[in-house]
């Protein structure tokens, strides 16, 4: 390699272009850009979402932590709330169709909270916003064909809620 590049390259530029060479060999490729249309389904940087925030059609309302479910070290996933009830008290039956129909932000994965999210939820009310202090809310949480658990945004007390009650109604969906 020396004899055919030393008549146009001074010995300083050889060992540059050996380099150059040696580096071109062992780069491993790089891969493609990502889309602008597929960036807009990546998890944010761990960090930079906060409780409260703006995001998915929502707000934060919980960030997974190790042991939840849905938990991956070094992204960031969690709950989003819908920015308002849906809704002023329904049955329970009629909660999980509203949810279920509910497009915000243009996201058709929306659904009513299970019990843990909807305590997750009232823990975060004050920062999310929105919620009516002194009603109950629906989880998506069954007992049986009559009843569901519901939670007061009042005192935080969890219960079995009759289904034909009517209740408030807030959609979560994970991100």
């Amino acid at each position: 390699m020396k004899n055919i590049m030393s008549g146009y390259f001074s010995k300083s530029r050889i060992s540059v272009a050996k380099i150059a060479l040696l580096c071109t060999i062992i780069t491993p490729a790089v891969a493609p850009s990502v889309h602008a249309a597929e960036t807009a389904f990546a998890s944010p940087a761990p960090g930079a979402l906060k409780i409260g925030d703006s995001y998915g059609g929502g707000k934060v309302a919980y960030l997974f932590q190790s042991g939840d479910e849905g938990y991956v070290a070094g992204q960031t996933h969690g709950l989003i709330a819908s920015k308002q009830d849906l809704g002023s008290g329904t049955t329970w039956d009629n909660a999980v169709k509203i949810c279920q129909q509910h497009k915000s932000g243009g996201f058709s994965d929306w659904r009513l909270p299970n019990k843990v999210e909807l305590n997750r939820l009232y823990a975060s009310r004050t920062v999310v916003g929105g919620f009516k202090n002194h009603h109950y809310y629906w989880s998506s949480t069954e007992s049986d064909k009559n009843d569901a658990w519901d939670q007061s945004f009042r005192t935080g007390v969890q219960n079995l809620g009759y289904k034909l009650d009517n209740n408030y109604v807030r959609a979560v969906r994970t991100f």
